[in-house]
């Protein structure tokens, strides 16, 4: 009964298949692409109606669209309004990407307004950090609304601003997840469902200083609310630039352990096999 045990015991180790070391199987893989970050406006003026459904989810859908043909490049996104901060690390997981902009909402950030400056230290302070690689683009989106903070200074990249609404402007919609309460915003912070409400705010995208912009970064500008399809800037800008090269993944691999158990559980079997066998034969001749 104790081999019995013993054997069981060993059997079930076995089956887990532990592991006590490990092997490194190396995969040295070609990538070519460049390195693309986002620079986000998630200030309350993105919520507005101007651009269907909202100027945020217009960016949205604009990105996403564009994401198969993005695919080989690493990406990554800097949230930005009264403060900017790291959204997505850079990235060449396409599906991770996605859901990182599916995530985008005016309420990730508490500090109010556009301070487009802090925006892109932030941008040149991740360009100069090593983690972005020599070739790389830097898409601004963004209304132009509520600016705050001085004209930022030119960062080491290629620049493209997209412009997000209408110079006609809307309301701003939103709702809050706390309360269920949702409606238009008007100039006291109330939530209101009448249109025609005179405390309403409309913003309205603010194109002058955004052009004023471009020509200070030497960017391309682009209104991408009121032609979609001009956003394939992006994919023209990639395929003119020098890509950045190879890299070398690692992997490692567990060695199986199996044999370390199976192996005596199997003699002890046949150890147990034998010894009865000769128990039973020792007896029946006596």
């Amino acid at each position: 009964y104790t081999l019995y045990i013993i054997v069981t015991i060993l059997l079930a180790i076995a089956i887990l298949n532990p592991s006590f070391s490990e092997e490194a199987g190396i995969e040295e893989k070609s990538v070519s692409g460049v390195d693309i970050v986002f620079l986000v406006d998630v200030s309350l003026s993105m919520n507005a109606t101007d651009a269907l459904p909202n100027r945020l989810s217009r960016f949205k859908e604009t990105v996403l669209r564009q994401l198969p043909a993005l695919n080989g490049n690493r990406l990554g996104i800097i949230a930005f309004a009264g403060v900017p901060f790291l959204y997505c690390p850079m990235t060449t997981d396409i599906a991770a990407f996605s859901d990182y902009v599916r995530g985008l909402d005016v309420d990730m950030i508490p500090n109010t307004g556009t301070n487009l400056k802090r925006a892109f230290d932030k941008a040149e302070e991740i360009f100069k950090s090593g983690k972005v690689l020599r070739n790389k683009v830097l898409i601004l989106v963004t209304d132009g609304e509520d600016i705050k903070g001085s004209t930022p200074s030119k960062v080491d990249a290629d620049i493209l601003i997209w412009g997000v609404g209408t110079e006609e402007g809307g309301n701003i919609f939103y709702k809050d997840e706390q309360t269920g309460v949702s409606g238009f915003v008007t100039r006291t912070g109330n939530l209101v469902s009448d249109k025609s409400n005179s405390e309403l705010i409309r913003t309205k995208l603010d194109e002058e200083f955004l052009l004023e912009l471009a020509a200070i970064q030497k960017a391309d500008y682009t209104n991408i609310s009121a032609n979609p399809q001009s956003a394939d800037n992006l994919l023209q800008k990639i395929n003119s630039m020098n890509k950045n090269t190879s890299s070398k993944l690692s992997n490692l691999f567990k060695k199986d352990g199996y044999q370390y158990f199976l192996y005596p559980a199997v003699f002890l079997l046949l150890l147990d096999m034998s010894l009865l066998e000769f128990l039973f034969k020792k007896n029946s001749e006596s």
